[in-house]
């Protein structure tokens, strides 16, 4: 059994997953999305990439952010290292967009914290 907690969505739940047989079960998410990502992560071809920005305020230094889909396992590197090149210089909302289907894929980089929208 695999025990990991879901990025999808800000439940965060912990989920349980179990392959027996190629048969693969998913127990603790809440949301349909969460037993999709129990399975890719299991599978282990794609991933929901979290890591967190830099930013210019001195309250926030960094802000947590994450991927709005799974990105191929073989380019994750490649994004964390775009994310790193990023400078968060205004406020933002959880869930607006920092960087717009990088690398060509076909998800987001978003902010992944409440933390900006007041400053």
């Amino acid at each position: 059994m695999v025990q990991m907690i879901c990025p999808v969505c800000k439940n965060n739940c912990h989920l349980e997953v179990e392959e027996i047989d190629g048969v693969i079960t998913v127990s603790g998410n809440k949301c349909a999305r969460g037993d999709l990502h129990a399975r890719e992560e299991l599978k282990g071809e794609r991933k929901i990439v979290t890591y967190h920005a830099s930013t210019v305020f001195e309250a926030v230094p960094s802000v947590d952010v994450k991927t709005t889909g799974t990105v191929p396992k073989e380019l994750v590197f490649r994004l964390i290292r775009l994310i790193k090149k990023q400078k968060i210089d205004r406020p933002m909302k959880r869930g607006e967009v920092l960087l717009h289907q990088p690398l060509d894929l076909p998800v987001d980089v978003v902010i992944d914290s409440d933390e900006l929208e007041n400053l």
